[in-house]
């Protein structure tokens, strides 16, 4: 990695930057925070973009969660004699329509009674015109029934992707083996992902830039990509358009699979293969035809630590900039959570954060803010995902005199690789020449390591002025900077987000004192950084709704 040098010319003023090693932050693990409870049988959540959280429950109704451990006592849509609940099947899956505050639609998949494998039934329903928190079971408008003629491997994923258009995953429909190969045959739609652009009226065509449209034959133009054993966690990065799914295989293997944004007709090797393994080879393509696993684990049985991969969400909030961009999924059996992210280098980073949990983890989702939630069966709770270190990294910085550190639970100064002993605080004052850094516990088992900061003394020491003043903190919409005599020369604020970016400069201007105006920023946690002809000040800054 880089990390940044920071050199400070004491006496002439001069600031060089110079690559040298990178901050150290804690390793990137999260929490599960109760929000939800007495919810039995989650399968999926989802929300219509106004705050409000849905969960769906497998024997075939849909609660209402308004805020943290609120559950509405009256199901927004309860339509139990619709629904075939026993093992894999039930109300599966559920989406909302992108215009859901203007037209009321929602979507739901489940397994029909009565039925030789209990079809599944991908329908629309709509709020009712009398109460926001209350559905109209007699609004159903079924889209697509699938002929099932088993009991398992029913998928379940609902999303519309940034395009508009209905993104659907199904599973091979079992038995374990797949032993009419349908997630091959283009034929049916078990074992596929479907892309379909929904109607006003509830009927659907396939979009013309969906990859088997004009084949001919008994193709259905309504496949994006298959190749797929029992995919129950779909979902559409918001931001990029990519589909991530996680497919559970057969006793071996279970993997997370990617559709890139722009990218379709993807064959994700089932039943030939089971993640990179040969499983039933006989009338398969090519192996160089199929799209290979962006990640696999391992089952129980032979020895991993999974029993079924349940796919979750990219996280596009706010709250957790260090969560930002990293796709989460989790197991049904060890409650283990998982995240990949790009390396930067056209690869990927796999890691674990969080090593345990507990049986029954059913599904990730977000709300309308971004931020991720994930539901357990075994608990009947849903939780917040938080990140377990969310407070900003300690930030190094100083004048001609002095050298400041964000303050933390406990600090320890080091000057070339050597602990500073006796000096515990914030403040160090009168450094001597050679490279700074802080070890900063911030708490709850966060220990950060800051950038170096290289003292050189020069000429003269400039006298010790303080580190930069600004208040109120936590802000609303103004902030003033105790500028304190360094707007004599070149000088500008800015404020930055925990990931580095600039979101606002501003200049200094004249006098002690400058009002900021922060309106219009979004909440959060920030670094508000003076330049001056000196070199640099910083201070952390809390923005509020």
């Amino acid at each position: 990695m880089t990390r940044f040098l920071r050199t400070f010319l004491i006496g002439l003023g001069c600031f060089l930057l110079s690559p040298a090693r990178a901050q150290v932050a804690p390793p990137v693990t999260v929490d599960l925070v109760p929000w939800a409870d007495s919810i039995q049988y989650i399968t999926k959540l989802a929300h219509g973009g106004d705050g409000r959280l849905f969960a769906a429950s497998q024997g075939g109704s849909i609660y209402i969660i308004t805020d943290s451990m609120t559950v509405l006592p009256t199901p927004f849509l309860n339509i139990y004699w619709l629904v075939y609940f026993s093992g894999e099947q039930g109300l599966i899956g559920l989406t909302f329509d992108p215009d859901f505050a203007q037209n009321g639609h929602f979507y739901v998949n489940y397994t029909q009674p009565y039925t030789a494998g209990h079809n599944t039934i991908i329908s629309r329903f709509t709020v009712s015109a009398e109460d926001p928190n209350v559905a109209d079971p007699a609004s159903e408008v079924v889209l697509m029934t699938i002929p099932q003629l088993g009991i398992e491997h029913k998928g379940g994923g609902l999303d519309f992707g940034p395009d508009g258009y209905l993104y659907i995953s199904l599973g091979d429909g079992g038995p374990q083996n797949d032993p009419d190969n349908r997630a091959q045959e283009l034929d049916t739609p078990l074992g596929k992902l479907l892309r379909i652009d929904v109607h006003a009226d509830g009927t659907w065509s396939a979009p013309p830039d969906n990859p088997f449209v004009g084949a001919g034959g008994d193709t259905l133009p309504e496949i994006y990509a298959y190749g797929l054993r029992n995919p129950f966690g779909m979902s559409v990065d918001q931001q990029t358009g990519d589909v991530w799914m996680c497919d559970v295989g057969f006793w071996h293997y279970d993997e997370v699979d990617l559709v890139p944004a722009d990218t379709s007709g993807l064959n994700f090797g089932w039943r030939c293969y089971e993640a990179f393994e040969p499983f039933n080879t006989d009338s398969c393509p090519d192996t160089s035809l199929m799209a290979p696993p962006l990640a696999t684990h391992a089952n129980y049985l032979i020895g991993g630590n999974t029993c079924a991969l349940i796919g979750g969400r990219v996280y596009r909030g706010t709250r957790y900039p260090r969560l930002y961009g990293r796709y989460f999924y989790t197991d049904h059996c060890s409650g283990q959570i998982w995240t990949i992210h790009p390396d930067g280098n056209g690869g990927w980073v796999q890691e674990s954060v969080k090593p345990s949990g507990t049986y029954g983890n059913a599904t990730i989702a977000q709300d309308s803010a971004g931020e991720l939630f994930l539901a357990n069966q075994t608990t009947k709770r849903v939780y917040r995902i938080v990140d377990h270190c969310p407070m900003p990294a300690p930030v190094l910085t100083g004048d001609a005199s002095a050298l400041y550190c964000t303050p933390a639970d406990s600090i320890a100064w080091f000057r070339d690789g050597e602990l500073l002993t006796g000096v515990t605080g914030p403040e160090l004052t009168n450094p001597e020449d050679g490279n700074y850094w802080v070890v900063a516990d911030m708490g709850g088992g966060c220990i950060f390591t800051t950038d170096t900061l290289q003292v050189i003394h020069t000429g003269t020491q400039a006298p010790h002025k303080p580190g930069l003043m600004v208040y109120p903190n936590p802000a609303r919409d103004r902030v003033t900077v105790d500028l304190n005599g360094r707007s004599a020369g070149p000088c500008s604020l800015e404020l930055l987000d925990l990931l580095g970016r600039s979101v606002r400069q501003w200049p200094c201007g004249q006098g002690r004192n400058r009002e900021l105006d922060v309106k219009g920023i979004q909440p959060g946690r920030y670094v508000l950084r003076l330049r001056y002809d000196e070199g640099s000040v910083a201070a952390p800054l809390n923005l509020v709704p």
